[in-house]
């Protein structure tokens, strides 16, 4: 269980890092021009593609075995430290608590993001399913 929580620590690290910058440029750079729509559905497939790539980097490196309470521990920690995370943001930069945390879901936006937030928890389980098939 150590290597699932430890592969989990590395995989939400990684990619919230790389979410945050990506989440600058886009705030600064590309929504003033497209809309926080447009801009949060192009980042979206380079966000989702890293943290396919960041997932199976981290499965490797910690040797996670396909047993899938060992990769959905993975995963959901990964989810639980990216939830805080984001909540640590948007207390210190928007000013905001708990309760304007939550309600920023109301924008289309934060949905769109929360659907790719889902699927980077998901990706340990789905990528052991892709093994097993592609093992067949």
């Amino acid at each position: 269980m150590i290597r699932s929580l430890s592969a989990g620590f590395g995989y939400f690290l990684v990619v919230f890092t790389l979410g945050a910058i990506l989440g600058f440029v886009r705030e600064v750079l590309v929504a003033p021009l497209t809309g926080s729509v447009i801009a949060v559905l192009m980042e979206m497939p380079v966000m989702i593609g890293a943290a396919w790539f960041v997932c199976r980097l981290m499965i490797h490196k910690f040797n996670i075995s396909d047993d899938v309470n060992q990769r959905l521990a993975m995963g959901a920690f990964a989810f639980c430290l990216l939830m805080v995370g984001e909540l640590l943001l948007s207390m210190i930069l928007q000013g905001s608590d708990i309760t304007g945390f939550l309600r920023m879901y109301e924008l289309p936006e934060n949905r769109i993001g929360l659907g790719g937030q889902i699927a980077f928890a998901l990706f340990p389980v789905i990528q052991r399913y892709g093994t097993a098939l592609h093992e067949r």
